[in-house]
């Protein structure tokens, strides 16, 4: 999409929203977009969208979200993490497109990360008086991802027009929150957000859990029999929860008023219990 055409596709489609937080956010959204359009339309790999943006933008989860989380079909050590950089890059070409774009590669083990830094478009928007800031997305994509993952394939339409994306299924995305929920080496509020998401979903959303206890076998941990014992280890991780550092990381993507903001995650461990309760039930009877 030509830059100046995305300026004036932005502006008319925000004109009403005031505040710049708000205005940042969505922006931020609006370039996953563009991102996501560019992977699934003038590259061509194997790769599956997953993680909490896929929940936003597939099925309208009511938080905010930064990275773009993606997974290869299987296992290829000898990915061609250089290329699939020099790809994207090259997608987002300023002679091109007009866009002023950067993109910094690092591999990680078995991750490959982009970080892509838009400069400019925050200034020519209005949202910053600062014309040197950026706004930067995170790409992650594993090329070593467990095997058993269930796939879909969803129509996105953006701005920048409709275009089909691969993504993990339900099933195996609400299987790989919960590995993020048990393994994380810290607490990150927006974890326990998407958990209770998928917990009042109806009808009931399924745990791959195929997936799931491959996940955990890659990084040696337990491996769980069934729905019953992976809902009381989620039980112990709730019990113990930090509600400050909840806030702290769900403050800035999250859309609600502050009063019922402060209500829910007052009783966020309640009610989270409760849905787990009635979800390890479901799978008992």
């Amino acid at each position: 999409m030509n830059y100046e055409l995305f300026l004036q596709a932005f502006k008319e489609k925000y004109n009403g929203v005031k505040d710049t937080q708000m205005l940042f956010q969505y922006l931020r959204e609006e370039l996953q977009y563009l991102i996501l359009q560019a992977l699934y339309t003038k590259m061509s790999y194997p790769i599956y969208f997953m993680g909490g943006t896929l929940l936003r933008l597939s099925y309208g989860l009511n938080r905010f979200s930064e990275d773009i989380d993606l997974s290869l079909e299987a296992p290829d050590p000898n990915f061609p993490s250089e290329t699939f950089h020099e790809e994207l890059l090259n997608a987002f070409s300023e002679k091109i497109t007009g866009f002023k774009v950067k993109m910094t590669l690092n591999t990680n083990r078995n991750v490959i990360k982009i970080m892509i830094s838009f400069s400019k478009v925050l200034f020519d928007l209005g949202i910053s008086p600062l014309p040197a800031q950026n706004i930067k997305i995170k790409l992650e994509l594993d090329t070593n991802p467990p095997g058993e993952a269930s796939y879909d394939r969803k129509m996105y339409r953006s701005m920048a027009g409709d275009y089909m994306v691969s993504t993990h299924d339900l099933p195996t995305a609400f299987a790989g929150k919960l590995c993020a929920v048990l393994m994380r080496e810290y607490q990150k509020g927006r974890d326990y957000y998407d958990l209770q998401w998928y917990l009042q979903r109806d009808p009931m959303v399924p745990i791959n859990l195929n997936y799931l206890n491959a996940n955990y076998s890659q990084q040696d941990g337990e491996i769980f029999k069934n729905e019953s014992e992976l809902c009381d280890a989620i039980v112990k991780k709730i019990k113990n929860l930090d509600k400050q550092l909840m806030r702290r990381d769900l403050e800035r993507f999250i859309m609600m008023e502050e009063g019922t903001f402060k209500e829910w995650l007052d009783r966020y461990s309640k009610d989270t219990l409760e849905l787990l309760e009635i979800y390890k039930k479901a799978y008992e009877s």
